[in-house]
C-alpha cells in the first residue's frame, strides 16, 4: 500500500471522494456506492478512496443554499471496509474527534483499525470554534495517536483551508503535532494553494515532509455552486459569473478551469522546489455525472506535478 508520507520518493496518489449513503437506503445504497467507486477505479485507477464524514451542520455562506434536508448517513468506517475488502482499494476515513472523550478515542480507532481495517484517518475539528466540546482538538487527538505506545498503528491527517487567515502557521503546528498528511477544503483558485506553500517556505521544522491532497470538485450548474458556497468553498464571483454563463456549458468550463488551476500548482511547486509532495482529491459534490470525474482525473494526469529533490511525480 503507498504511503502519503514521503519517504524516498513521492507517491503517486489520485484519490475520489465518496460520500457515505443515506442510512435510510440500506443495502441498497453501500452497493450502488460500491458500483460507482469501482467503475471509477477501472476507468482511471484510483490510489485509494476518501471518505468523509457527514453531520448536520450550518451555512458557511451567506451566499450558500441547500435544498435537500439532511439525513443520517453510513459510517465512513463501514463503508471503508466494505470497499476494501470487495474492491481492494485502500480508504481514507474521515473522523470528527471533538464528540467523544479523550480517554475512549483510542479505543475508538483501535476498533476502527483491527475490526474495520482502516490505518488512514483525517481528524476534524467542531463545527464552531467558539463551543466547548467533550472531545479533544485535533491537534491533542493527532498527538494522542502518534505518542501514546499503545495507540493503532494509523497515519492521520489533518484538514488544511488555504484561505483562511495564517494557515501556514496552523499547519505547521499541526506537522509539530504529528499530522503525517493534509486534505484542503475544495479549492477554485490556484493562489490559495502557492501563497500558502511560499508562506510555509521549504523549513516545515520536521524531518517529516507530510503530502498535502488538493481537492478538486467539477461543477455541473447554478444550484451546485450554491451548494458549494454552503460548504464555505471559496469561489470569486468573477469565476462564477464565467460558469454560469452559459448554462449549457458550466460543466467543460468548470473542467477546463480545474485543469488551469492544477498546472498553475504544478509549475509553481517545481519552480520553488516545494517539499511538499501534491496529490489529487476527486470531490465531485452532488449529483456529477461519473463521466465527468473520468475525465476530470484524466486531465489531472496529463498535468504532472514534480517532486522535490529527485523525488519523482505525484500524477503519473
Amino acid at each position: 500500500m503507498n504511503s502519503l508520507v514521503s519517504r524516498s520518493a513521492a507517491p503517486s496518489e489520485l484519490v475520489l471522494e465518496a460520500v457515505p449513503p443515506e442510512i435510510q437506503q440500506g443495502e441498497r445504497g453501500i452497493e450502488a456506492a460500491l458500483e460507482k467507486v469501482e467503475g471509477l477505479h477501472r476507468e482511471v485507477g484510483l490510489d485509494a478512496v476518501n471518505i468523509p464524514e457527514i453531520r448536520e451542520e450550518s451555512s458557511k455562506s451567506s451566499k450558500g443554499e441547500r435544498r435537500k434536508p439532511f439525513a443520517p448517513r453510513v459510517e465512513p468506517r463501514v463503508l471503508a471496509h466494505r470497499i476494501q475488502e470487495q474492491l481492494g482499494v485502500p480508504c481514507i476515513i474521515n473522523r470528527v474527534v471533538v464528540h467523544l472523550e479523550r480517554e475512549r478515542q483510542l479505543d475508538w480507532f483501535r476498533e476502527t483499525h483491527e475490526d474495520y481495517g482502516v490505518n488512514r484517518v483525517v481528524l476534524v475539528g467542531g463545527e464552531r470554534s467558539d463551543r466547548q466540546y467533550p472531545g479533544p482538538s485535533v491537534p491533542e487527538a493527532t498527538r494522542l495517536l502518534k505518542d501514546r505506545p499503545d495507540a493503532p498503528d494509523i497515519e492521520v491527517g489533518n484538514i488544511c483551508i488555504p484561505s483562511r487567515p495564517d494557515e501556514a502557521a496552523r499547519m505547521k503546528r499541526k506537522i509539530a503535532s504529528g499530522a503525517d498528511f493534509f486534505t484542503t477544503q475544495v479549492i477554485f483558485h490556484a493562489d490559495e494553494v502557492t501563497s500558502l506553500l511560499d508562506s510555509i517556505g521549504t523549513d516545515v521544522g520536521s524531518s517529516r515532509t507530510p503530502a498535502i491532497l488538493i481537492s478538486l470538485a467539477p461543477v455541473r450548474s447554478e444550484r451546485n455552486i450554491r451548494f458549494l458556497h454552503w460548504l464555505g468553498v471559496n469561489l470569486s464571483n468573477d469565476l462564477e459569473n464565467w460558469l454560469i454563463s452559459d448554462p449549457e456549458a458550466v460543466t467543460e468550463r468548470s473542467l477546463s478551469h480545474i485543469g488551469d488551476v492544477w498546472r498553475d500548482i504544478a509549475e509553481h511547486a517545481a519552480e520553488t522546489a516545494s517539499p511538499f509532495p501534491i496529490s489529487a482529491n476527486l470531490a465531485p459534490i452532488g449529483r456529477i455525472p461519473a463521466a465527468t470525474t473520468i475525465s476530470l482525473a484524466r486531465t489531472l494526469r496529463e498535468h504532472r506535478i514534480h517532486a522535490p529533490r529527485a523525488m519523482g511525480s505525484v500524477l503519473t
